[in-house]
């Protein structure tokens, strides 16, 4: 995520909001380090200023979501998706988590990592998402391994709290393949492609079809054929490299075994006919049916 320049970040769900911190946020978050329950696993040190907090909170806002409940607009939590520092050279991110006492055990946090792991592998192309767990964090390890988490193993005496307790922590990761098997893409959602066949590119295999559209692949995502989900780009009149946009068709072949996607900027529409007219140059050959 480029954090100079991006706009502050907003995902919703059914009851709650998570966005970026703001600088009001810090006498509720300051309320939650309070808690002895988000303190037992969490390394907290002394209880900061509001002052000291709001800088906490200032220091990477782009990689921390602040968990508002969406009814009564209070702070109830917060999740970071900061850099794995368990990987070199993978686009991976690392998540932590804390949750008021009140609002516990009532599928919150669940409710919230899904939409963060939604928007990590599918608008932010990761290819890994890992978290970490006090090993005697029951709860918090049950939360992992429902969200498809994979337990990697055990780092022993990992973290020594302020008390001068040390702990154990469990390490998990989540693949995006692993991810996008268990949650494909549905039409409106909004995902990463990268382009193998950007405009003006000859096919491999005909050189007299040359691609007026960008044509790309959806990483980690393997269609029917074996190999990864390809996908037109609509809308962008320029050759691409990458492209983040809106699954806003699907075109079923009736004599393949693969199906390709279409995808164009968010909140450009097209009809079916124009998503035909675009991309007859391909799919003239086989019987299709568009589905959006």
């Amino acid at each position: 995520m480029d954090k100079a320049k991006a706009a502050p970040l907003e995902l919703e769900t059914q009851r709650l909001l998570l966005r970026t911190p703001q600088r009001a946020d810090a006498l509720p978050i300051r309320e939650l380090w309070r808690q002895d329950f988000v303190r037992e696993y969490n390394c907290f040190g002394p209880l900061p200023s509001v002052e000291e907090v709001e800088e906490i909170l200032a220091r990477d806002p782009q990689s921390q979501l602040v968990l508002v409940e969406r009814k009564s607009g209070r702070v109830i939590g917060h999740t970071g998706m900061g850099r794995d520092s368990l990987r070199y050279r993978v686009k991976s991110f690392s998540l932590d988590y804390y949750l008021g006492e009140e609002y516990a055990r009532q599928g919150y946090m669940t409710e919230a990592l899904e939409r963060v792991l939604a928007y990590l592998f599918l608008r932010q192309g990761a290819e890994s998402v890992s978290a970490r767990a006090f090993a005697e964090n029951a709860a918090s390890i049950a939360l992992l391994e429902k969200l498809g988490f994979t337990r990697e193993g055990t780092l022993r005496r990992a973290v020594r709290n302020f008390e001068g307790r040390a702990f154990d922590d469990a390490v998990f990761s989540l693949l995006r393949e692993e991810y996008l098997a268990a949650h494909p893409p549905r039409l409106g959602d909004v995902l990463r492609v990268e382009m193998d066949r950007p405009i003006g590119t000859v096919h491999p295999k005909h050189p007299d079809l040359i691609y007026p559209v960008n044509y790309g692949y959806v990483p980690g995502l393997i269609a029917p054929d074996g190999e990864e989900q390809d996908a037109y780009v609509l809308g962008v009149s320029e050759p691409l490299e990458e492209f983040t946009g809106q699954l806003i068709a699907v075109i079923h072949r009736f004599d393949d075994v693969e199906e390709k996607w279409v995808l164009a900027p968010e909140g450009m529409d097209f009809t079916k006919e124009q998503v035909e007219e675009m991309t007859r140059f391909q799919e003239q050959y086989y019987q299709i049916e568009i589905r959006m």
